[in-house]
């Protein structure tokens, strides 16, 4: 594990992770944020020639890399070129059944926000796209021209907490009404005339990530996929997932708590439609969540606000 440094993006909590999710060498695990590969080589590495590991990713050239580096390990795997929001379905076509880890990496890889890769970054030029999923049916710049003034609010405030949410609206709109909004620079300027400069990185931080979590359907994709998760996980089996922002840890914490409790009323209160009946599946290995040392933080800042929920599978549920 000590040469991560030397691939595209950084894996983290990688340690807590591995040590937490493989419960047997010969077990089934699933990483559903495979990426560049840095969790999967690590847990790929762990397990015997008896295991299995898969790997889901929207991005092919991420699958392209993680194929070439998890090759080395003599170990069996499978890549699945898709989004983890169908992964009901890819275990049934796939036959995977009893799974003894899942592990989900929220976070956009170091590759994709320097690279500028589909629009995600504010810091680089470019089509206002965002679209991750290629089978994504809509884009940026469809949003923030269909979408109406009190709509933009609304998403970028739920979205990412960002508090100026009605004076970005507003410059959004007046700028398209001029069609001066065509490339990532374009939105950046208009978040540019109403923000003071002391808060500018922050809040252009949060008004594109706001915007690449609605074209994505992110929080829901996220819900259906951590239930769907629990549901595939055999007795003893671990989910862990890291997240990065509030709302995402939010949604984390409420779906693992009503599924301990049996009790939707956490996830109802977020606005969620569950079921009326939710049993108790999981128990709670992380009472608060596991979070990076000062030591990774300082080789990697992208980790400070990364936080790891882990639960495992009741025997009986």
């Amino acid at each position: 594990m000590n040469n991560i440094d030397q691939h595209p993006h950084v894996p983290i909590l990688l340690e807590e992770v591995v040590s937490k999710i493989i419960t047997r060498k010969d077990g089934v695990y699933i990483d559903c944020t495979v990426g560049f590969g840095g969790h999967s080589f690590s847990i790929l590495k762990e397990i015997d020639s008896n295991g299995m590991l898969f790997g889901i990713d929207y991005d092919p050239y991420a699958l392209e890399y993680s194929h070439n580096r998890l090759s080395d390990l003599n170990k069996p795997f499978e890549l699945i070129h898709s989004n983890y929001a169908n992964l009901n379905e890819l275990c049934k076509r796939k036959d995977i059944n009893d799974v003894d880890g899942i592990l989900f990496d929220l976070g956009i890889s170091s590759y994709q926000v320097d690279s500028g890769y589909k629009g995600i970054s504010y810091r680089k030029d470019g089509k206002l796209n965002m679209a991750l999923d290629p089978k994504c049916t809509t884009d940026a710049q469809k949003i923030l021209h269909d979408y109406n003034e009190e709509e933009l609010a609304n998403m970028i405030y739920y979205n990412s907490e960002e508090k100026n949410s009605r004076k970005i609206a507003k410059s959004i709109k007046i700028k398209i009404s001029q069609n001066t909004i065509e490339t990532n620079l374009d939105l950046v300027e208009a978040v540019k005339e109403v923000t003071p400069m002391r808060f500018l990185n922050k809040t252009l931080s949060r008004v594109f990530q706001a915007l690449r979590i609605e074209v994505n359907n992110e929080f829901e994709n996220i819900y259906k996929s951590i239930i769907d998760s629990i549901s595939i996980l055999r007795p003893g089996g671990r989910l862990a997932v890291i997240s990065f922002h509030s709302i995402e840890d939010r949604i984390v914490k409420n779906v693992f708590r009503s599924y301990a409790r049996g009790d939707s009323a956490y996830i109802g209160r977020m606005g969620f439609q569950v079921k009326k009946n939710i049993t108790k599946k999981v128990k709670i290995l992380t009472k608060k969540p596991v979070t990076p040392d000062r030591d990774e933080i300082g080789y990697n800042k992208r980790a400070r606000s990364a936080k790891l929920r882990i639960v495992e599978r009741l025997a009986i549920a």
